[in-house]
Formats: structure tokens, sequence, C-alpha cells
């Protein structure tokens, strides 16, 4: 069996036994609900990839975004190590796997990238960096994702942000794109604020922009990046499950993750919630992959540690 091509087509480790500074994998389940769609979502690391089949050829080429090549004249320096072998309904193994995972690559002092997969998959992929200092978060969703629990789940995808605000290596929480109605009940927007949460709804972020977001962040800090796809606007990622009005534009997503590495150091990055089904003409998927290539671009220009 030929093995599928990483993301821009990128190997599974560098020659000459040198240490990737990122580390990229796919997380196709987490914590799924009974009646949710996880095999769709779970298609998603496969899409990307393929939509940046494209790109594969030209990493070496001046990237207009970046201001320079994607490695910035370095020698690659980031593999992808593929999808891990997570399965649908088998929650627990599936956030202990992602885990392991993560901790495994910040071990070996590199940046993990994680491509989920639904909104469960942050939730192990945050707890991984217990042990390894400190972290705040800087979320991108329509979504606030505070509820406590759903069928009994309280891993699932309506949870990420309540379950990371129990971690005590997660300082701080700021979460951008909020909009519409969404999934806070009175509740759940009470335990936010109750936390700490800094809420930035979108009107807000298309008012005032991208630094006026990040200054919630301590300078200095070690951020981590989760981006829900639905956080972009549907007009250019309309492959989500919950599509809403008023998101992010490419723009400024991309200078929103520009202003939190000059704000900190962005210590992981996972992106998630593309839901192939629903995309048009891969669109959402091609969108996806050019985040992703500019977060590595940034990651890559950071001094390494």
């Amino acid at each position: 069996m030929i093995e599928p091509a990483g993301f821009l087509g990128l190997s599974r480790q560098l020659p000459d036994g040198r240490r990737p500074r990122i580390v990229l994998f796919g997380a196709p389940h987490g914590s799924s609900y009974p009646d949710a769609d996880a095999e769709s979502h779970a298609q998603a690391a496969k899409a990307i990839r393929a939509a940046s089949a494209e790109d594969a050829g030209l990493i070496d080429n001046w990237d207009f975004d970046l201001d320079g090549p994607l490695f910035a004249d370095q020698p690659v320096s980031c593999v992808d190590i593929g999808d891990l072998p997570t399965s649908s309904g088998a929650n627990a193994q599936n956030r202990s796997l992602i885990e392991k995972t993560t901790r495994d690559v910040l071990a070996g002092e590199a940046v993990p990238i994680m491509i989920g997969g639904d909104d469960s998959t942050p939730i192990p992929f945050i707890s991984g960096f217990s042990g390894s200092g400190p972290i705040w978060i800087l979320q991108i969703d329509a979504h606030i994702d505070w509820l406590e629990e759903r069928q009994g789940e309280r891993f699932g995808y309506s949870s990420p942000m309540r379950r990371a605000s129990e971690m005590a290596h997660v300082e701080g929480i700021v979460q951008v794109g909020i909009r519409a109605v969404g999934s806070a009940r009175s509740s759940d927007l009470q335990a936010a604020e109750r936390n700490g949460a800094k809420l930035v709804t979108a009107r807000h972020f298309h008012a005032h922009g991208a630094e006026d977001a990040v200054q919630h962040i301590p300078e200095g800090a070690r951020i981590l990046i989760t981006l829900d796809c639905d956080g972009l606007d549907p007009g250019i990622m309309p492959g989500v499950a919950a599509r809403t009005p008023g998101g992010l534009s490419y723009f400024q997503t991309v200078e929103l993750i520009e202003a939190a590495g000059r704000r900190g150091r962005i210590a992981g990055f996972d992106l998630v919630e593309l839901y192939p089904p629903a995309d048009v003409d891969g669109i959402s998927a091609l969108t996806a992959s050019r985040i992703l290539v500019n977060v590595i671009g940034r990651i890559v220009r950071q001094p390494w540690t």
C-alpha cells in the first residue's frame, strides 16, 4: 500500500537525524457523542493534506503572506507523522493517544501542530502541555464551548474551553470570533466569565482588530492557538457543520496568528472542525491548508529555545 503524502509533501522524519522544529499529526477522532457524525470530521486531515498538494513543489518560492520563503531560507524543519490510529467511539483511548503524542513532541523540543477531528480533540492536546510550563490559550471559534456535559460526555466538542479552564497549566483563555446564538446558555457564559475567560466577539474583532484581541495575553507568554474552522466566515470556510455569518476573514485570521507570535511565543497549534461533506469545491480545505502554511512559517521564524 502506498503511504499517503504528508502535508505539503513533508516527510515523516528529517534527513541526517536532524531534529524537527515542528511535528504535525492528524487526530481523526476524539470524544464523540452518540449522535455525532464523527467519521466525516475524521476525513478532515486527509482533505487538508490533499489541498496542500498543489503547493508542495513551491515551498522554496517566495510566500507573500510571510514575506519570504516558507522556511525563511533555512532547511526544511517540519515533519508530518501522519494520522494517529484513533477510532470512533473509543473516547478514552483516543484522548490518551492524543495526549501522549503531544507530550512526546514537546519532549523532543518541537512545536506540535494537530489537525482534528472534531472540537473534542483539543482537550487532550491541551492536556498534553501539562508539565512543559504554563500556557495561554487563544481560541478562534464562533462558539464559547463551555458546556459542562452533553449526553453524559464531559469531553465532547461542546466542552473544550470548560475542560481547559480546569487544567492547572492553563493560565488564561482568550476566545475570538464569538457570535450569534452558538453554544452558550446563560449558565455557560457565566461560567466562562467567572473563570476569567476573555471573550472577544466577532463584531468587536471586526471593529478593533488583532492587536486589541491579543492585548489580553501577557507579553512573553507561551500561547497555544486552537482554531475551530467555524470561527472563519462561511463565505471562505463553508465546510463546517455550523455555518455562522460574520466570522473572520483569511487575512484577519493570519494577522491574529501573527499578532499572537509578536505578543508571545506560539507553543502549539490545532485546527479542527473541518466538515468535508459541507465543503464547496474544496475551498475550505484549501483555506485551512493555507492557514497551516502560515502557522508553520510563523513558528520557524521564532527563536528556537
